[in-house]
């Protein structure tokens, strides 16, 4: 069952007094308790496409046609939006420092939306390669750094247990061993809850170890969606090609 999904979305922009499209007839179907994997070059509409899902798309950005659906909500105005998102719906974006409250300590933060005892946040941070969790926990967000603040996000997120996790490059800011750390944490997670999660990332290494559905953007259209087996077995597009050409000789 497809938890979240899009029908012929399309998002424009307002630029110089014009209308310019960013996202033209997207579908997006996110299956629930699978990892979907949406894969694309810089610019090609990722992040637009993760915030028109929140109903978080900036400023001069709108959707202009086509439809977001939670299950079987229309999600259209701000009141839908508040009563999906941040519980429901959780998207981490790709600046934690900027999302992160500069006032409150991490442990603060995520204990006014956290789904999960003390313990199993200790066990969360250390398994996000924090060697001392409680230090965290008392820490602002400007007393650590921009990857201890990325992973601070990922637990506030996980803490959270959303029906649909949004990551948006969440490894951007991690080094390779952390990057190892975060797949098994996601696998963990959806053993024992069943997480749906859209993951945007650059890093291909999730197309192999934790991609169950991948979708593949280019210059702001969908041109490659279903399981990575099937679209990397008869690739229609060059650029998902040059995709599975990498994955092959990896």
């Amino acid at each position: 069952m497809d938890i979240l999904r899009t029908e012929d979305l399309w998002v424009e922009r307002i630029a110089t007094g014009c209308r310019q499209p960013v996202l033209r007839g997207i579908t997006l179907k996110i299956p629930s308790n699978q990892v979907t994997v949406l894969l694309g070059e810089s610019g090609a509409g990722k992040t637009i496409l993760a915030r028109a899902l929140c109903g978080l798309l900036p400023d001069g950005f709108f959707v202009s046609r086509g439809r977001i659906l939670f299950g079987r909500q229309v999600l259209s105005g701000p009141g839908s939006w508040a009563r999906v998102r941040g519980r429901k719906i959780f998207y981490t974006p790709q600046n934690a420092a900027a999302s992160l409250n500069p006032v409150l300590t991490i442990g603060r933060q995520i204990r006014e939306t956290s789904r999960i005892s003390a313990k199993e946040l200790g066990e969360m941070l250390s398994r996000l390669q924090f060697s001392d969790p409680v230090r965290v926990l008392h820490s602002y967000p400007f007393s650590l750094s921009g990857g201890e603040n990325q992973r601070c996000l990922l637990a506030l997120a996980l803490a959270a247990r959303p029906d649909v996790l949004i990551l948006d490059e969440p490894t951007a800011e991690i080094d390779a061993v952390a990057q190892e750390k975060f797949i098994e944490v996601l696998r963990d997670y959806l053993r024992a809850f069943s997480l749906t999660v859209l993951l945007i990332s650059h890093h291909l290494g999730f197309v192999k170890a934790i991609a169950q559905n991948l979708c593949v953007l280019f210059r702001g259209e969908m041109v490659a969606a279903g399981v990575p087996q099937d679209i990397f077995s008869s690739p229609g597009h060059t650029y998902t090609q040059e995709i599975a050409d990498y994955l092959r000789s990896s």
